[in-house]
């Protein structure tokens, strides 16, 4: 189905993912969606025998996640990264030790038939990208913020997306709590 459009961008850090179950903190918005890239790595393998392809299997290796937005506050990119944010100054640090949490991103966007398709990517960690800054020129050209990085399946369940489409009644329910909360209560 097409998309016309991205909003709605939210993160939670993931609080623990083992074989009994994962849990997540609260999620917080990140204002101005501009686009998120999802590209999963998959690897082919084919078994020949009696001179012909005798059997496939594939397999995914990782999940390549970009975020762009039209802002990222300090706190926010802090929480992504694992930098820190000092209270009084307001003034983010990073050092080269620290190590960015596990968090699970959700977001929407419009489908071209006019309903929206809600996304729940489950489990990634984001690290610092190429930042360009320049002059302004004869024209205006924005930059925006953006973070690459890992998605994988839960230890949990091997889950590591989830999509519902407003078009489909059976999944109001989930709709209506999509972004209180990154697993359904």
């Amino acid at each position: 189905m097409a998309t016309v459009g991205l909003k709605n961008l939210y993160y939670a850090p993931v609080s623990a993912d083992t074989s009994s179950g994962a849990t997540y903190g609260a999620m917080k918005k990140i204002a101005g969606a501009i686009q998120v890239d999802i590209n999963p790595s998959v690897t082919f393998n084919t078994l020949y025998g009696d001179d012909a392809p005798f059997a496939t299997d594939s397999s995914m290796t990782e999940i390549s996640v970009t975020i762009e937005t039209a802002d990222m506050p300090l706190e926010d990119v802090a929480a992504l990264l694992g930098h820190t944010v000092n209270s009084t100054t307001k003034q983010l640090e990073a050092k080269a030790s620290d190590t960015a949490p596990y968090v699970g991103l959700a977001f929407e966007a419009k489908k071209h038939n006019g309903n929206t398709r809600y996304v729940k990517l489950l489990k990634g960690r984001f690290s610092p990208t190429q930042e360009t800054i320049q002059t302004k020129g004869e024209s205006v050209q924005f930059t925006t913020p953006k973070l690459e990085g890992r998605f994988v399946a839960r230890e949990y369940d091997g889950a590591w997306k989830r999509i519902v489409d407003s078009d489909n009644s059976e999944s109001a329910t989930l709709i209506s709590g999509w972004y209180s909360a990154m697993e359904p209560s």
